[in-house]
């Protein structure tokens, strides 16, 4: 595979038909990202500086000097810096300094942004950017702190980016009705198809390029585990379950498992600290002690090897899930996806090398696992063994893995355009969220019809123009770029 030239422009050419424009298109594009692109906003770096679950304890000035955060601020919803009246602690003395942050991807945004002129800024006493770097002393109020986030992430080896819930942090409240809304109700319906279509395909290739970079970092097969991973996680386990990737490679679980699924399975149960102990006095019906049995007879003669690496038990959220999507479950569907030498991984990839495309019921048919050891017909371990089979992987996150790796894992492979455009035009769409349902009464009013953006495509597009427009909006839609660029495309 040839990962060198990028994502082919015939991929996504709705996506592309914006440019390289420094604003937002009617689509809800941004200018295209660089190559490799970068994984996140600047939300994600508010997000991380305001949680201190996120946040690196070893922060330093550009000086050199420890900082800690006693308090990161109340979240700036509206104009002026990102967190008003934080306290900092800085230095071994751990001098008290109180004031206002701002956040940065580069340091040199805060010149590019005018804020050295603004009255609003003047009592910042810390500017933190992901990258490294220094702004002259003169640009900043006088004693503001200058704070490089990424030395700090890059020393905790299981960071990602992807692991940060964008919509678990405080949101810019909108104004009702929001002008877009009006502009979106000018158009003809074939003209906010477009719209969604278009901003679906940069959704796509976003993805498409992110996944091209990490492939060529860590190949395509291990970020097909990773994200996989993540997947089956849902959102309360999203991160330790790519945690749990990064500390068991593909190549290592196959290796140690010789590709036995159960094995497997025991490998990745006990580095993930979810392995009950067979011999506890729980009242566990004889199939299931046998189980746990043969994985402890997997798993223990390996433990010495990984105990120091094993995450905690108390990392997972375990409290209010779905008893079909508990991690004990998803990880078995990992082990039969993964273990043997030639599984999804070697099987995506076959497919990018295809002439043509296969059906979205082919795709969604890799997730098909009716012979899973044990669980086929459990919901627990304590569970007495269901009448009817019970899938590892249901249909609608099936389909999630389908529009968010599948797809863009095909373009970044490099396979052909044309051949997949029929899937990518009949594009399933994935279970409606909080985000879809927002956007699109932000966008067309309480009394719309659904079937505007019943494919998946238009789905992505919702999503989109929520992250290019509104996640990260704090003039109360007042200065949205949106409405103007949609009264472009009205008659």
């Amino acid at each position: 595979m040839n990962f060198a030239s990028g994502i082919a422009s015939d991929w996504f050419p709705r996506a592309a038909e914006s440019g390289r424009r420094e604003t937002p298109t009617p689509c809800g594009a941004r200018e295209p990202p660089p190559t490799p692109p970068v994984p996140f906003a600047e939300r994600h770096l508010q997000c991380i500086w305001a949680d201190d679950r996120l946040r690196p304890q070893t922060l330093a000035t550009a000086a050199g000097e420890r900082v800690q955060v006693e308090h990161p601020g109340e979240w700036n919803t509206g104009p002026g810096p990102d967190f008003l009246n934080a306290a900092l602690r800085v230095g071994p003395e751990l001098r008290r300094i109180v004031g206002d942050v701002e956040i940065h991807v580069r340091p040199a945004d805060w010149q590019r942004h005018g804020h050295a002129g603004d009255p609003r800024y003047r009592r910042v006493c810390a500017h933190v950017a992901f990258y490294p770097g220094t702004l002259p002393a003169a640009e900043l109020p006088p004693g503001a702190l200058q704070i490089a986030l990424r030395p700090a992430l890059d020393a905790v080896p299981d960071f990602s980016f992807d692991n940060i819930d964008l919509l678990a942090y405080p949101v810019a409240a909108r104004a009702t009705p929001p002008p877009c809304r009006a502009a979106m109700a000018r158009l003809a319906p074939a003209q906010r198809g477009a719209v969604l279509d278009a901003a679906g395909e940069t959704r796509l290739r976003r993805r498409a390029e992110l996944l091209q970079a990490a492939m060529l970092d860590r190949g395509p097969a291990q970020v097909i585990y990773e994200e996989v991973l993540a997947a089956l996680g849902y959102r309360p386990n999203k991160a330790p379950c790519r945690r749990l990737a990064r500390l068991l490679p593909l190549d290592r679980l196959r290796e140690k498992s010789g590709g036995d699924p159960v094995r497997a399975y025991a490998l990745l149960m006990g580095l993930a600290g979810l392995l009950p102990d067979p011999s506890s006095r729980r009242a566990w019906d004889a199939e299931t002690k046998t189980f746990l049995r043969r994985c402890w007879d997997a798993w223990w003669p390996l433990s010495d090897e990984f105990l120091a690496r094993r995450i905690p038990r108390a990392d997972w959220n375990l409290a209010g899930i779905r008893p079909a999507n508990r991690p004990e479950r998803r990880l078995m569907a990992a082990a039969l996806l993964f273990a043997p030498a030639s599984s999804l991984p070697e099987r995506v990839a076959t497919l990018a090398q295809r002439p043509q495309s296969a059906s979205a019921d082919d795709l969604l048919g890799l997730f098909d696992l009716p012979d899973a050891p044990y669980w086929a017909r459990r919901l627990s371990f304590s569970s007495a063994p269901a009448q009817e089979p019970v899938a590892l992987v249901g249909t609608s996150r099936a389909q999630a893995i389908l529009v968010n790796l599948f797809l863009p894992a095909l373009a970044a492979m490099g396979a052909p355009a044309a051949a997949w455009k029929p899937l990518l035009d009949g594009l399933p769409a994935e279970a409606s969220n909080d985000v879809i349902r927002q956007t699109a009464l932000r966008l067309f009013g309480p009394d719309h019809a659904p079937r505007l953006y019943r494919s998946g495509l238009r789905r992505q597009g919702l999503i989109q123009i929520h992250h290019d427009y509104c996640l990260g909006d704090r003039s109360l839609c007042a200065a949205c770029p949106l409405p103007s660029l949609l009264e472009t495309r009205a008659p």
